[in-house]
């Protein structure tokens, strides 16, 4: 049997794509040069990357850990004239008492994010911490959202006329549940 084979024609023009993708690349590549000499801390990685659906480079600078890759982040905020940011939401979640500190911002076009791991003292001595109104309302906002109860969504039996819908179980808050536990326990 024979097969019949016709030539093909690309359904949009990828030179065109092709050639911005190039000058996006270089425009990424020597800004994130220009950052490396313009700090005394060089960072641990410098990252070039295309994002998945996207035509346009970014840049991430990891600077490491510890208080001099907090200090490198701290310069290219103050190189960029962005706002420099902590992030304790993860201080006490397993990740051994890590801050995250971090500076985020876009320049003629090229999405920039620089980032260091610091312990709680050290992010403490680079940036102070929100007052403690902002902290208390942070803290208080984490555990409501902890004990919220959301409902189950129903599942898809193989009848369509018929779902089943699971049973709502109470989810008690851990806090609830260990008090209980302790009650029971005296």
């Amino acid at each position: 049997m024979e097969q019949a084979t016709q030539a093909t024609t690309p359904t949009a023009p990828t030179h065109d794509r092709e050639t911005a993708a190039r000058a996006s690349y270089q425009r990424a590549r020597a800004l994130a040069d220009q950052l490396v000499d313009g700090t005394p801390v060089t960072p641990n990685a410098v990252e070039t990357y295309r994002g998945i659906g996207s035509d346009d480079f970014a840049v991430r600078l990891h600077f490491g850990t510890g208080f001099e890759a907090g200090r490198g982040v701290l310069q290219i905020a103050t190189l960029l004239d962005a706002q420099p940011i902590r992030d304790d939401q993860r201080f006490d979640v397993g990740w051994g008492g890590v801050v995250w500190i971090e500076a985020q911002t876009t320049v003629d076009g090229v999405q920039v994010l620089a980032r260091a791991l610091t312990n709680k003292e050290d992010a403490d001595r680079l940036l102070p911490p929100a007052d403690d109104a902002e902290a208390q309302h942070a803290s208080a906002s984490s555990e409501e959202s902890a004990v919220e109860v959301t409902q189950p969504l129903p599942t898809i039996s193989t009848d369509p006329a018929a779902p089943v819908v699971p049973a709502v179980t109470p989810v008690i808050p851990l806090a609830a549940a260990r008090a209980t536990t302790a009650e029971a326990g005296e």
